[in-house]
C-alpha cells in the first residue's frame, strides 16, 4: 500500500486517525450496518458524516454540507 500511496507514510498521527475513522465508517455504511439519517438541522437527505471524536468512528452526526461547514467554523473559534 505504501508503494502506491507514499503520502500515507507521511501522515501525522492525527491525520492517520481521521483517515482510518472515515474509512471504517464508510465500510459500515457500504455494508448497510449504518444508515445515513437526514441532516439534524434542516432535514436535508444529502448528508455528510461529522465526527465529534475520531476515536469513536461509528459515532457520527449527519449534517448537510452547509451545516457541517457552519459547525466547523464555530468549532474553530
Amino acid at each position: 500500500m505504501r508503494e502506491h500511496r507514499p503520502k500515507y507514510s507521511e501522515l501525522t498521527d492525527e491525520q492517520r486517525l481521521r483517515t482510518n475513522a472515515r474509512a471504517y465508517l464508510h465500510m459500515y455504511v457500504k455494508r448497510g450496518k449504518i444508515v445515513k439519517s437526514p441532516c439534524v438541522v434542516c432535514g436535508d437527505e444529502k448528508v455528510e458524516a461529522c465526527h465529534e471524536d475520531y476515536n469513536k468512528p461509528l459515532e457520527v452526526i449527519w449534517r448537510c454540507k452547509k451545516h457541517r461547514l457552519q459547525h466547523q467554523r464555530i468549532k474553530k473559534h
